[in-house]
């Protein structure tokens, strides 16, 4: 393993040892005492603890490219794991707009919320169409309703805007600048550089599996490499998701009521 490679990977453990650290401080000293806060801690359990395990074994689907040579990298498992908490986070960011909207008298953020997990689950199906198949256009398609769905939760917080105190316009302010920065980063870079893959792949003559022949190779085949050359174009979305959007989750559970 590089260096580089070790040292990044070390700070994702320990990131991931502070994060499972902060869920049992919030189990222990915030109650679930209403619904909605019940739903957050669950979720965020769920994110937590995914993706834990996902900073311990890094991984890259579609290439099969794994840190670790062990069965718990298995491409299979390790994007069944991550569906289900995506799915999870994608829940309490719905609760988000829902809560805005109520505290903003905004009677339409509540069911634009509830539309969220309907979408993502899309981006899901997406998601293993790609990693199965093998074809990029299948992740550009992922990305881009991601997108969507923060772009429509940019708009419930702009909408909120003017009837919102001067503490939850700072909420609103840092929601935006947040939300709109990933959707830029998704669809300015992340859907072209899936395309760009997939023109150079289908240019090399890589053929597209069947879905059923993806399973297997997916649940099989892992092509391990410690390679900072390999890991360095990872870092970018790896080293942010396992740490901003797990502080972010966390902090919905320890606010809401």
């Amino acid at each position: 393993m590089d260096v580089e490679t070790r040292r990044w990977w070390n700070l994702l453990r320990g990131a991931a040892l502070l994060n499972l650290t902060a869920l049992a401080a919030l189990w222990v000293t915030l109650p679930p005492s209403g619904p909605t806060r019940r739903a957050h801690l669950l979720c965020t359990t769920v994110y937590t603890i995914v993706c834990a395990f996902r900073s311990v074994f890094p991984r890259v689907d579609l290439e099969r490219t794994v840190l670790v040579n062990a069965w718990p990298s298995s491409i299979a498992l390790g994007r069944t794991a991550a569906t289900v908490a995506e799915l999870c986070f994608t829940v309490q960011l719905g609760l988000l707009a829902g809560q805005v909207g109520e505290t903003a008298g905004l009677a339409w953020a509540g069911p634009l919320g509830a539309t969220f997990t309907s979408l993502i689950v899309i981006a899901q199906v997406s998601c293993w169409l790609g990693v199965l198949t093998l074809d990029h256009r299948w992740h550009a398609a992922e990305e881009a309703l991601w997108a969507l769905m923060m772009a429509m939760l940019v708009v419930v917080f702009v909408a909120a805007w003017p009837t919102s105190g001067a503490s939850l316009r700072v909420f609103l302010a840092s929601g935006v600048a947040a939300a709109a920065a990933a959707s830029w980063v998704m669809v300015g870079i992340d859907v072209p550089m899936y395309f760009k893959r997939w023109r150079a792949e289908n240019a090399a003559g890589r053929r597209v599996l069947g879905v059923a022949e993806g399973l297997r190779d997916a649940m099989r085949r892992r092509e391990p490499t410690g390679a900072w050359s390999v890991w360095r174009h990872e870092v970018p979305w790896m080293t942010p998701y396992f740490t901003g959007c797990v502080w972010l989750s966390l902090g919905l559970a320890w606010m809401s009521p």
